[in-house]
């Protein structure tokens, strides 16, 4: 499963990442794909819990993959939100880097201290 977390899933300077050219490759592929942008909107007041159950309920089902905007997960602020809600779950976060490496979410960073 695809979550797709973009607030705007629909760049016209990257049209090959747009919402409705990934839902296709997704379901090709036989992969789910969900865009849950309008639920965390980068809004500090947002319910994160509510965001984090819809996750585990995904990711309970099927291996889920988060999408952002940012190279840098650290640099993404819904990703910075969503990690430590994650580990404090339990749940083993780790990111996918732009050269196809792995890194572990090590909590806290320093700016969620």
């Amino acid at each position: 499963m695809i979550v797709d977390i973009r607030s705007e899933p629909d760049d016209p300077r990257a049209s090959v990442f747009n919402r409705r050219r990934l839902e296709d490759l997704a379901a090709d592929a036989g992969i789910g794909y969900r865009w849950m942008g309008a639920a965390l909107r980068g809004d500090p007041e947002t319910d994160m819990a509510g965001v984090v159950e819809d996750l585990l309920a995904l990711a309970s089902v099927s291996s889920t993959v988060i999408l952002g905007r940012e190279s840098e997960a650290t640099l993404c602020h819904r990703s910075t939100a969503i990690a430590p809600a994650l580990r404090a779950r339990g749940v083993d976060v780790v990111h996918l880097l732009a050269d196809g490496s792995t890194r572990r979410h090590e909590s806290p960073l320093p700016f969620e201290q």
